[in-house]
């Protein structure tokens, strides 16, 4: 089996880009069932794994994922996180979703309604999407 990592995506009410998103914003989205973003590293190229479970949490979304060491930026992922470049999580543009105003810079996000994708990164858009847990060998 390949390593599993976890971390939160988002967390609520920070400020990421131009978004806060809410929580409870993808409580819909996950109870219908279908939510299955790719799993990239730094929102490009081939799909370095596969996201496995999400759920909302007191912090924010919590994804738990398996990484696939087949592939070449799976294992570069891998290697990243293991020697400590790669410590966040990140939600992959266009989040498509019910939002308002705060102000001019600022959208509220009350419900997600689609997410292409998640991304292992070295440096999140929100400073509390930090990846939580990773086996360094395999489980």
């Amino acid at each position: 089996m390949s390593p599993l990592i976890a971390g939160h995506a988002t967390a609520w009410g920070v400020v990421m880009h131009d978004v806060i998103v809410s929580r409870g914003a993808f409580s819909k989205l996950l109870a219908a069932g279908n939510f299955q973003p790719k799993m990239l590293l730094g929102h490009e190229g081939e799909e370095i794994g596969r996201w496995l479970e999400f759920r909302e949490d007191d912090v924010g979304l919590l994804a738990i994922g398996r990484l696939d060491l087949d592939a070449k930026r799976g294992r570069l992922a891998f290697e990243m996180t293991e020697d400590g470049r790669a410590t966040g999580l990140s939600l992959g543009a266009p989040i498509v979703g019910l939002a308002r105003p705060i102000t001019p810079e600022v959208r509220h996000c009350r419900e997600v309604f689609s997410l292409p994708e998640i991304s292992v990164c070295e440096v999140p858009a929100n400073p509390a999407a930090r990846l939580l847990h990773f086996t360094a060998g395999v489980a």
